[in-house]
């Protein structure tokens, strides 16, 4: 829907000026109004909000000013911030394991691989949300040819959230740590009981 009113809470499309969500009845009050994102016919703005599932009126109207201006620059505090999980996160998982990789290269270089990892977090800060856009764009000609049932079922699988992985992955590095102080210490009092 063009100049359509996006639910913050449920992601549902109002028409413009609606003061509640005609599907959760939410207040549109502070919900802005955002253009039916152009030139892209392989998905409709419910489509894309569903994939977005959450933080939906942020990356729409970022991706509305991505596709307008044909700027890619859009500077994202997460993907800055935590750029692995963050991809890890919107489902991005090639992406991710590329980033990773390559940060754990060049933090491996001596002197200025610390200078290097730094410009690839804010490389990613800056090209983020359009790296992003490019990844919704791709899954919706991936998932083109589906029946409309299969479809709203792929969307689903495919898009939204998981914030299963990235704490998995940032809570085991802990885990592991905490074990090996542990085996440590231990193996540390048995040899001096042994001298």
């Amino acid at each position: 829907m063009e100049n359509s009113i996006l639910c913050s809470k449920c992601g549902a499309s109002n028409e413009a000026g609606s003061a509640f969500c005609t599907k959760c009845g939410n207040s549109l009050a502070k919900t802005e109004v955002v253009d039916h994102i152009s030139n892209n016919e392989s998905y409709t703005q419910d489509e894309l909000s569903l994939f977005l599932e959450k933080n939906q009126s942020y990356y729409l109207e970022k991706f509305n000013l991505i596709e307008k201006t044909g700027d890619k620059k859009a500077w994202n505090w997460c993907s800055f911030l935590i750029g692995g999980y963050w991809m890890l996160y919107r489902k991005m998982y090639v992406q991710a394991i590329i980033y990773i990789i390559a940060n754990l290269i060049l933090g491996c270089i001596p002197f200025i691989g610390w200078a290097l990892s730094l410009a690839l977090c804010v490389g990613l800060g800056i090209f983020g949300n359009s790296l992003y856009l490019d990844h919704i764009k791709k899954t919706f000609t991936e998932i083109g040819c589906a029946d409309s049932n299969m479809r709203s079922t792929l969307i689903n699988k495919k898009g939204g959230t998981n914030l299963v992985l990235p704490i998995l992955l940032a809570v085991i590095p802990v885990i592991i740590g905490i074990i090996a102080s542990i085996f440590i210490g231990v193996m540390g009092s048995m040899s001096y009981y042994y001298y």
